[in-house]
């Protein structure tokens, strides 16, 4: 949950002639906490006070990860959430698929501005530019897991992948003019004279009469 200002503060004199100011704010559990100030002078009060409230805001912006580029959000997520986790190679691979195939198309961003449009628009060009099958679904896939991970935390307030699903093998291959053969079309036909070679290695015995 993000910081968030109540108010932008309240202030009043107390009998000793002291200024008080107070203003209010929710903390990163979603607390009321309050942050008081007090001074002789309530132009000094005052500048304290606005000080504050700029530095507060400034600090909430730089912290919202719905604001940040797609292309600074992901390499984040990619050290502390992924490098600890998988295996060297496969965060190699992460790097590389987020290098090649996400942020030339949508890495300047805001993660928050990034929509279900957006995500169709680069599979469809990964397809156009002849990109192989594989190549596109780790896209997908790594797209898949980090926006996951942003919305179950909060970051962003809706998860544009939730209604994607990557192109089916068949129709990807067929936009490119390629063809998704069966795999019982690639199996090899023997000659007869292969066959025969074949039964008699499969039918030799021992002397004694025992198959080999």
């Amino acid at each position: 949950m993000k910081r968030e200002l109540l108010d932008n503060g309240n202030i009043w004199q107390k009998s000793d002639g002291r200024w008080i100011g107070l203003v209010r704010y929710k903390d990163e559990f979603g607390v009321t906490q309050r942050k008081s100030f007090s001074s002789k002078k309530k132009k000094t009060l005052q500048a304290k006070m606005t000080d504050y409230v700029k530095n507060f805001n400034e600090q909430v912006a730089n912290s919202d990860e719905s604001k940040k580029p797609l292309k600074e959000s992901m390499k984040n997520w990619l050290r502390v959430y992924k490098f600890p986790e998988v295996e060297r190679t496969t965060y190699d691979r992460y790097e590389c698929t987020a290098e090649h195939q996400i942020y030339p198309y949508i890495g300047n961003k805001p993660v928050g501005d990034v929509t279900p449009a957006d995500i169709k628009k680069l599979l469809t060009k990964h397809m156009n530019a002849g990109y192989a099958f594989t190549t596109s679904k780790k896209a997908y896939s790594l797209l898949k897991m980090f926006f996951k991970q942003l919305y179950q935390e909060g970051a962003i307030p809706n998860n544009p992948m939730a209604l994607i699903d990557m192109t089916k093998k068949d129709n990807y291959l067929a936009a490119q003019n390629k063809e998704s053969k069966p795999q019982c079309d690639m199996v090899v036909v023997f000659t007869d004279e292969e066959l025969e070679q074949i039964k008699a290695e499969a039918f030799k015995r021992f002397a004694n009469g025992k198959p080999f």
